[in-house]
C-alpha cells in the first residue's frame, strides 16, 4: 500500500487553518476546506489533515498551559 508524502504545514496553512476555525468553527472541516478565501492555502490538504492538525495544535497549547502553572 503506497501513502501520500507527509508535509510540514507552512505558516500560511495554519493561519488559513486557524482562520477557518474562527469563521465555522472546529469540525467544520469541509466547509473550511471548500471556502474560497481558504481554498488556496489548504488546496494540498485533506479534512483528516485538518482535524488533526487542530488536535495537535490544541494539544500542544493545553501541554505549554500545564508547564506554565508549575
Amino acid at each position: 500500500m503506497m501513502y501520500a508524502q507527509r508535509r510540514k504545514w507552512s505558516a500560511e496553512e495554519e493561519e488559513a487553518l486557524l482562520a477557518g476555525i474562527c469563521k465555522y468553527g472546529p469540525g467544520k472541516w469541509s466547509y473550511i476546506i471548500n471556502d474560497p478565501e481558504f481554498r488556496a492555502q489548504l488546496s494540498n490538504r485533506t479534512n483528516i489533515d485538518l482535524k488533526d492538525k487542530w488536535r495537535n495544535m490544541t494539544i500542544k497549547e493545553e501541554a505549554k498551559t500545564l508547564v506554565n502553572k508549575i
